[in-house]
């Protein structure tokens, strides 16, 4: 429940603790993650307030269980042949694109993630030009929930060579395996990178495999600090 997050969280923790008012015995809450730091601050907000629920040292009574979150990673930078600028050109745009085609043609299912929808709509149409009809689709929350669970089915199914979403995809979404992820642009934060990069290679021993793509001198940079902070195993609070 802890990669919930925003309203979302807020309303599973209400829905537990009127779950708590109906139930004799309190039930029993466990909280997952591998991106959530600090691992008490989030377990006082899983545990709750009120009687029974801190110990004597003011600590949320709970077992907290801390296994590390590092794993393997095959995470690299990739950037346009001609110099980034303050902003990207409509050349360098094209370089970026036929990267990504690139890489989706040597891998069996790719998602690209972008930050706003209206990329993951544009950028979806023209992969498509570069990969062929049918071969791409665009997945964010403005969609219905029928036609995103059209083009989860897809991507399940090996029909969608790559799919461009925003942040709907990068929870634990069961969208089948995924061989690579694409950023475009800076995530913005280590656990949202970590989230999405966490999407391919997502069984035992597999390898988490992503590519960042700036755009511009800025977010160069900010991809530069933000693969050195992963190397380090360092998260965001």
């Amino acid at each position: 429940g802890t990669q919930l997050f925003n309203g979302r969280f807020e309303l599973l923790d209400l829905s537990l603790e009127r779950l708590d008012a109906l139930c004799e015995t309190r039930p029993v809450r466990i909280g997952l993650s591998a991106t959530q730091r600090p691992i008490e601050t989030v377990a006082r907000l899983l545990v709750g307030a009120g009687e029974g629920r801190s110990e004597a040292s003011g600590g949320p009574r709970c077992e907290i269980v801390d296994v590390g979150h590092r794993r393997a990673l095959d995470v690299a930078i990739e950037v346009p042949e001609s110099e980034l600028e303050a902003v990207a050109s409509g050349e360098q745009w094209g370089e970026i694109l036929d990267g990504i085609a690139a890489q989706v043609r040597e891998h069996r299912t790719t998602l690209v993630f972008v930050n706003t929808r209206r990329l993951a709509e544009r950028l979806a149409r023209l992969l498509e030009e570069r990969l062929g009809e049918g071969k791409v689709a665009a997945h964010h929350g403005s969609l219905s929930k029928e036609r995103r669970l059209r083009v989860e089915a897809r991507l399940r199914a090996g029909e969608l060579g790559v799919l461009v979403a925003t942040a709907s995809l990068e929870l634990g979404i069961d969208v089948g395996p995924v061989e690579l992820v694409c950023q475009i642009g800076s995530p913005r934060s280590i656990a949202t990178f970590l989230q999405r990069v966490g999407r391919s290679g997502h069984q035992r021993r597999g390898l988490p495999k992503g590519r960042l793509y700036p755009t511009s001198r800025d977010e160069l940079v900010e991809c530069a600090a933000l693969l050195a902070a992963v190397k380090r195993g360092d998260l965001d609070r």
